[in-house]
């Protein structure tokens, strides 16, 4: 799992992106319809033969001035090109520092160093959940977009373009989820408000003294930004819209787990770890801030969510759904913007479902032609040759081991941390948490202890984290310096797909016997094919709980497996989708490259066109990928001459 650090509302994200909007001078874009077009070939149809036959020296002369209007525009050219791709690059910078600056979390997170794009203002404040700040927010998209459509789109350079693409893609996007404000949940026990900041927190770098203060500003935001989320909830209540009693349990747990130890609080120990490392302050000015710290954990965090424990719970009983999406009226339209924005393909719900059943099938003949030949192979499957005592050491060799197959990627370092005891119960296996992209050192990798079993999994767990997952992926793009609003955008197909693409090669670099390896593999794309399958039945096609139940029986799985499934897709619903997905697509760009290459298809090139392009829609990624194969070729062909 990849935290991309956005407390903003995930579907509302991009909205915020444009709270404010400059306009640009000097951007122009002609088009001409198709409309246009037809009306002058009308015209052209009408006029006389004889007229047509006219070249009279009139004409000479018109035709001789025109060519040299024509001779003066191409020279002007590279100057109007390089204009607009100034004015592009501002545009996009200038959006960039201002959506950053909306959310103080994602500013700090994002920037170490706001002064130096030009941020020196900000509030503190953690966001919001009002209709009034979505209907403003799409007012502001709908500008936005036509803004981006005034530049000329092909006097833009080639990554300009790719920026264009993915920036206009996403906007017309996020405009489809107007009207749905309300289907979105903001409080799951796995990825909700309540436990992703505090998480963020605990990583929250000093780097001077100014980011101290602002850190205990946020910590006095917590009741208000808490009241705010229940009165949401509330209005989600009295709509029909809110969550499955066992949901609220949940939740009212995991808040119970993080208040329970007030005086010894996580919160308290990483942020005195901080400040011991911080060389800018003296030892008085430290155990000031020490204090203040432990004063606003017990004056407004704990508050905040001894709230949430108290008013929670009177919500219970007001669901009105307590399966699926396809419940909601409208709920499976709801389902397929979230399949499209988690996965980043453009293929409709029955055809990703056509897509995972196809290889679920595979995967199975293959599982049994297997497991026939070698019946002590499942034995084998969790056993892990790598001493895995050391996670940090295993990273590091796992980004020396890749090295064949993959591009050298910048010189980062990086921490490994456990998950703090009381959030272990809802907390991924495992997470990495973005670096800020003016300090690609700052990376942290959490591992989960509680679930942590000296296995297979948990190797292929810290490459999907690590190398060559989410901690290279990440910081080879930034390394590239794209444009700095492409570091803002949430792609989990690409991010969570190659995270899976990653396992699924690094099971070959444990050491294990081939056999073995395969049916690692396959029972993990196996696994991932029952989850998605499940998603899909419960949130498009509407299973109710006997229906799931039975489906999952069927596969061989026992009733509490099948129950916790079946809750946590009611509660995550796509989720999965973006993991598996994601690989799918991934595979299928690879299988059409070697298709299109044959035998001068090179596995290390094919990552490094998909490393530098980045994060994207997987059609742009696609598309790209044309223009890539045909360059492939190109350069095999001069090196055979």
């Amino acid at each position: 799992m990849r935290m991309n650090k956005k407390i903003t509302p995930r579907l509302l994200a991009i909205l915020l992106t444009i709270a404010l909007i400059f306009s640009m001078t000097g951007c122009e874009k002609t088009t001409v319809s198709e409309n246009n077009t037809d009306t002058v070939t009308t015209e052209k149809n009408n006029q006389s033969e004889s007229k047509e036959q006219e070249t009279s020296k009139s004409d000479k002369e018109t035709s001789k001035a025109s060519d040299e209007q024509e001779t003066s525009k191409s020279d002007k050219e590279p100057s109007k090109a390089k204009e607009e791709q100034e004015n592009f690059a501002d545009f996009t910078d200038r959006i960039f520092a201002s959506e950053v600056a909306l959310n103080i979390l994602n500013l700090h997170c994002t920037l170490a160093h706001p002064e130096n794009y030009g941020i020196k203002d900000y509030d503190i404040t953690l966001g919001g959940f009002t209709a009034e700040d979505e209907a403003e927010s799409y007012e502001l998209l709908d500008k936005y977009i036509n803004e981006l459509e005034d530049f000329d789109y092909n006097l833009l350079t080639s990554e300009q373009k790719l920026t264009y693409d993915i920036f206009k893609t996403y906007a017309n996007d996020s405009k489809k989820y107007k009207g749905y404000r309300l289907y979105n949940d903001h409080m799951s026990p796995l990825n909700g408000m309540q436990s992703y900041i505090p998480t963020i927190l605990a990583e929250y770098v000093f780097y001077d003294e100014q980011d101290v203060k602002d850190y205990l500003e946020i910590l006095k935001t917590f009741p208000a930004f808490f009241e705010n989320l229940i009165s949401f909830e509330k209005e989600q209540s009295e709509a029909g819209f809110f969550m499955p009693d066992f949901e609220v349990d949940k939740i009212v747990d995991q808040c119970q787990q993080f208040i329970s130890n007030a005086d010894n609080h996580y919160l308290i120990d990483s942020f005195n770890r901080r400040i011991e490392s911080a060389d800018f302050l003296d030892n008085s000015a430290k155990e000031t801030y020490k204090a203040s710290n432990i004063a606003q954990i017990k004056e407004s965090v704990i508050p905040a969510y001894e709230y949430i424990i108290s008013e929670l719970p009177k919500l219970k009983g007001t669901c009105k759904n307590e399966g699926g999406l396809a419940n909601f009226e409208n709920g499976k339209e709801f389902y397929e913007l979230l399949v499209r924005d988690y996965t980043g393909s453009d293929k409709s719900v029955p055809e990703i479902k056509k897509m995972i059943e196809d290889k679920y099938n595979t995967d199975f003949n293959e599982i049994l032609k297997i497991t026939l030949k070698d019946n002590t192979i499942l034995d084998k499957m969790s056993e892990c040759p790598v001493d895995l005592s050391d996670p940090a050491k295993v990273l590091n060799d796992l980004r020396a081991n890749i090295a064949t197959d993959f591009p050298t990627g910048p010189d980062t370092s990086f921490t490994v941390n456990y998950v703090p005891e009381s959030m272990e119960k809802y907390t991924s296996p495992a997470y990495y948490i973005l670096p800020p992209i003016d300090n690609l050192n700052n990376n942290a990798i959490y591992i989960n202890k509680s679930q942590a079993s000296d296995s297979m999994e948990d190797f292929v767990t810290l490459a999907h984290e690590g190398f060559p997952g989410h901690l290279y992926q990440t910081t080879y793009f930034y390394s590239q310096k794209p444009s700095n609003i492409r570091k803002l955008f949430s792609f989990s197909g690409y991010s969570e797909g190659w995270g899976t693409y990653a396992e699924m090669y690094s099971y070959s670099l444990a050491g294990s016997e081939d056999n073995v390896t395969r049916i690692n593999q396959l029972n993990k794309t196996y696994t991932f094919a029952i989850y998605c399958l499940t998603d899909i039945g419960i949130n498009y096609e509407g299973w109710d709980y006997n229906e799931t139940m039975k489906f999952l029986s069927e596969i061989g799985l026992d009733k509490e497996d099948s129950n916790t499934i079946y809750e946590t897709l009611v509660e995550e619903p796509a989720l999965y989708l973006a993991y598996y997905v994601g690989y799918l697509e991934f595979m299928e760009l690879r299988a059409e490259a070697e298709k299109a290459l044959g035998e001068n298809f090179s596995l290390k090139e094919f990552h490094t066109f998909l490393l530098q392009t980045g994060p994207a829609q997987f059609e742009i990624i696609q598309n790209r990928m044309k223009s890539w194969i045909d360059d492939q070729k190109n350069t095999k062909e001069l090196r055979n001459n």
